[in-house]
């Protein structure tokens, strides 16, 4: 799914007006430059990761959960550190989910640069309306 279409179907989910969304989102510090001047890139799953998380912290208002520590669990985790704690937030929040990438054991990759099915995105979508403050 491309940044733009990834952004669309927020708005479309959530019932947040697509016009100008660019600039009310980067006003309100849900969206970033970046998202405009790329729109047409694969979203990642790191983007798609900080675009759930602020908008649930800046619009939905929902406050991060306190103890991220959990989250350590994800070996890839600090390798943006930009992006940690919204990996974290919404990994704990049960809004994305790891990769086990090994047969026997534990070895949770979360991905940060992957990309998922667009199916799988719309689903993360969905399941961002339906949270207050859970956590797994």
């Amino acid at each position: 799914m491309r940044t733009d279409d990834f952004i669309r179907e927020l708005c479309k989910a959530t019932g947040e007006e697509y016009q100008d969304v660019y600039i009310r989102g980067r006003r309100a510090g849900w969206l970033e430059a970046e998202d405009e001047l790329y729109p047409n890139r694969d979203i990642s799953r790191k983007n798609v990761a900080r675009i759930l998380h602020m908008y649930l912290l800046k619009v939905r208002m929902v406050p991060d959960l306190p103890d991220i520590s959990r989250a350590s669990a994800l070996k890839d985790l600090y390798d943006c550190r930009i992006c940690a704690n919204h990996v974290a937030q919404v990994y704990l929040r049960g809004l994305m989910d790891a990769k086990n990438l090994m047969k026997e054991g534990e070895f949770l990759w979360f991905d940060l640069d992957g990309v998922d099915e667009d199916a799988v995105v719309l689903s993360q979508i969905a399941e961002m309306k339906d949270v207050s403050c859970k956590a797994i």
